[in-house]
C-alpha cells in the first residue's frame, strides 16, 4: 500500500485521482492523501493533473526534523539577485546566461560566480538597495513555511550562492536563525570585481549543513534541505529530506520531494500526522 500526498485543496482533482488509482481518499487540513495498491508513475500523474504529488515516506518520522536549510535565489525569493543587479546596471544578458548555465549544472559554479562578479566591476552598491526594494519578492508560501518551523521549534538557515547583502537582509526580515552567502569586495561604494573568501558552491553548501549539525548537535537525517539548482545537489544528498522547489531537471531527479506547482508551504503537508 502506497500513500500519495496530493498538495491541493481541490476536491475534484483529488476525487479524479482517487478513481484513477482505485484508492481510498483521506482529507487532511490543507491537502488530500490517497492510499492505493494500484501501480502508477508519479511523474505522469503530476504532468497529467498539473498538481504537486509526492510519496509519503512511511519510514521517515517528520517530527524528528530539527533544522531546515534553504537556498535563497529562486527558492526563498523569486529572483536571481545577481541577475537583477546586472539588469539594474544595463548588462543583464551575459550575466543571466551564465547564471542559467550554472543552475542547470552545465558550468562550474565557482568559476561562473567569479565571472559574473567580474562583469559587474564598477557597479555602485546602490543597485543592491534598488533590487532589494523594487525587485525582490518572497516566493509563495515562504513566510508561512518559516513561521511554521518557528512554531514547532525547528531551526532555520539560508545558504546561498548569491550575495551576503541579500541573505543578511532576508534572514533578518524573515527571522531565520542564521545564514551564509558570498562576500564581494567593495571600494568607494563600487564593486571591484573581486570575490572575498570561498565561493559558496555545492560542496560549501553541504559543508554548511555539517557545521550546523555540529553546532546544534543534530544528525544530518534531522535536516530538510530546499533548493532549485544544480549547486544545491550536494546538500540534498546528505540531508534527511530533500525538496526540489520549481527546480532544474538535474535536481528534480535527485530529490525526495518535488514542488512544481504550489508554494513552499506545501512542505507543511508532510507534518500533519505528527500532531502539528
Amino acid at each position: 500500500m502506497e500513500t500519495l500526498i496530493i498538495h491541493t485543496q481541490d476536491l475534484i482533482i483529488a476525487e479524479k485521482l482517487t478513481r484513477s488509482l482505485k484508492g481510498d481518499l483521506e482529507k487532511r487540513k490543507n491537502h488530500f492523501r490517497i492510499h492505493t495498491n494500484f501501480n502508477f508513475t508519479i511523474e505522469k500523474l503530476r504532468l497529467e493533473n498539473t498538481v504537486d504529488i509526492n510519496l509519503h515516506h512511511k519510514k521517515f518520522n517528520f517530527s524528528d526534523i530539527k533544522l531546515v536549510v534553504s537556498d535563497m535565489d529562486s527558492t526563498l525569493i523569486t529572483i536571481e539577485t545577481i541577475d537583477e543587479i546586472a539588469k539594474e546596471s544595463g548588462m543583464s544578458g551575459e550575466v543571466a546566461l551564465i547564471t542559467e548555465q550554472a543552475m542547470q549544472g552545465n558550468l562550474d559554479f565557482t568559476e561562473s560566480f567569479k565571472k559574473r562578479v567580474s562583469i559587474l566591476k564598477g557597479v555602485n552598491t546602490s543597485a543592491f538597495e534598488s533590487v532589494y526594494t523594487n525587485s525582490l519578492k518572497l516566493s509563495p508560501g515562504a513566510k508561512e513555511l518559516i513561521n511554521f518551523f518557528k512554531s514547532i521549534s525547528v531551526k532555520s538557515a539560508i545558504i546561498s550562492g548569491g550575495l551576503s547583502y541579500f541573505a543578511d537582509r532576508l534572514h533578518k526580515s524573515l527571522g531565520v536563525d542564521t545564514f551564509r552567502a558570498n562576500n564581494v569586495e567593495v571600494i568607494d561604494s563600487c564593486l571591484t570585481g573581486a570575490v572575498l573568501g570561498k565561493v559558496i558552491d555545492a560542496n560549501e553548501k553541504a559543508n554548511y549543513i555539517n557545521e550546523l549539525c555540529a553546532l546544534y548537535q543534530l544528525k544530518r537525517a534531522q535536516v530538510i534541505a530546499i533548493g532549485d539548482g544544480a549547486n544545491d545537489l550536494e546538500m540534498m544528498k546528505i540531508s534527511g529530506i530533500s525538496v526540489a522547489y520549481h527546480a532544474k531537471p538535474l535536481l528534480q531527479k535527485n530529490c525526495d520531494v518535488i514542488i512544481n506547482y504550489g508554494g513552499l508551504d506545501s512542505v507543511i503537508d508532510f507534518f500533519e500526522e505528527d500532531g502539528y
